[in-house]
């Protein structure tokens, strides 16, 4: 004689008895109850008070028109670049310990799982735009250097002076205090140029498609020919169509052995949260250095479905109160452009600490 049971409480059955069946496990970080789709989505790391908007809504208006996720991307991107008052990104951006800029870009198109980034480039604005040219007009990955120069100007990219003004005190102001045991005279003290770093954007579609793009000068004042995450894929930037994008900025060099970007959309593959993703990354580079990192490294990442988040190693001093807080991500949905705060492991560093540091 055959006994039927109904499937639910035969499942429920094997549960009490500690049976766990592969297909019934939910990954950590899983949302029990997904929300409803929130699409078209634009995220950026960018926390500049002059660009943020500005890049997120540039990005929205390019969907709006029609335009493709990777197109929208591209477009935020370029409202950094082209802005000489970012100290971090692009035109105007400060340079290298010899006072010039060398610029680094990555983009990742999610539909064809394409990608294409630039090192190293000189004299180029937007750099984003010559890394689209490499996924798209050549079989490579990247290119470098004088090489990558040399192919933006076979597309039409003309040459052009990125050092202003303003770029040019802050480098000579770096090198009048950087010893007193040289002849360069420092000036009065100045404040410090807002800071914002390297700029992802990342965008989903209304129909569900994904892409990113991160563009930098990397490190103040860095070594001349030093390249950062921004331009690895998986470090700076990474896409998966069908689960998500995530970027990176602060620290290139943790990204870039941790795998930063690539670790977040696997996390997000496996269940978690785009936050809780993020936040497990930033947690990988905060046990790499038992705790105590003298650095940052944010990550902000989107899903599928329009959930979104970000976290650092090191967040910021609220000024009421003092108490660490996260540091701000740029969105904007159906609901326009607005900035949220996520999630801060560690206190930011004490001007004590920042004084051990040889670059600072």
């Amino acid at each position: 004689m055959t006994i039927k049971m109904p499937r639910r409480k035969f499942v429920a059955g094997l549960a009490g008895l500690g049976v766990a069946l592969p297909w019934l496990r939910r990954p950590a970080g899983a949302s029990t109850a997904p929300g409803p789709l929130n699409r078209p989505l634009v995220v950026t790391s960018k926390t500049n008070a002059f660009v943020r908007e500005a890049v997120t809504t540039a990005a929205w208006e390019e969907l709006m028109r029609g335009g493709s996720a990777l197109d929208a991307a591209i477009k935020g991107t370029n409202v950094s670049e082209l802005d000489p008052r970012d100290a971090s990104v692009g035109y105007g951006g400060d340079p290298n310990e010899e006072g010039f800029l060398q610029l680094d870009a990555s983009v990742m198109n999610g539909p064809d799982g394409k990608a294409g980034a630039v090192a190293a480039l000189e004299n180029i604005k937007t750099p984003s735009i010559v890394a689209r040219l490499v996924m798209e007009r050549t079989d490579h990955l990247m290119l470098v250097g004088k090489g990558a120069l040399k192919f933006a100007k076979m597309h039409g990219l003309k040459e052009e002076d990125l050092l202003t003004d303003t770029a040019r005190e802050h480098w000579r102001d770096w090198k009048e205090n950087l010893s007193d045991r040289d002849y360069y005279m420092p000036p009065v003290d100045k404040d410090k140029p807002e800071g914002g770093g390297t700029i992802n954007v990342l965008v989903l579609d209304a129909t569900g498609d994904i892409a990113g793009c991160t563009s930098t000068v990397g490190h103040r004042f860095k070594i001349v020919g030093r390249v950062g995450d921004s331009p690895i894929i998986g470090a700076g930037l990474y896409v998966d169509n069908a689960v998500g994008a995530a970027g990176a900025t602060g620290q290139g060099e943790e990204s870039i052995k941790t795998c930063a970007s690539f670790l977040v959309v696997e996390k997000m593959r496996e269940g978690m949260t785009p936050r809780d993703a993020c936040r497990y990354v930033c947690q990988r580079v905060v046990d790499r250095h038992n705790g105590r990192p003298m650095f940052s490294l944010k990550v902000v990442a989107l899903n599928k479905r329009g959930e979104y988040g970000s976290a650092a190693v090191r967040g910021r001093a609220d000024k009421a109160t003092g108490k660490t807080i996260g540091l701000d991500f740029g969105v904007h949905d159906a609901r326009g452009h607005r900035m949220e705060a996520g999630v801060a492991l560690l206190p930011p560093l004490t001007e004590a600490e920042l004084k051990t540091i040889p670059w600072r």
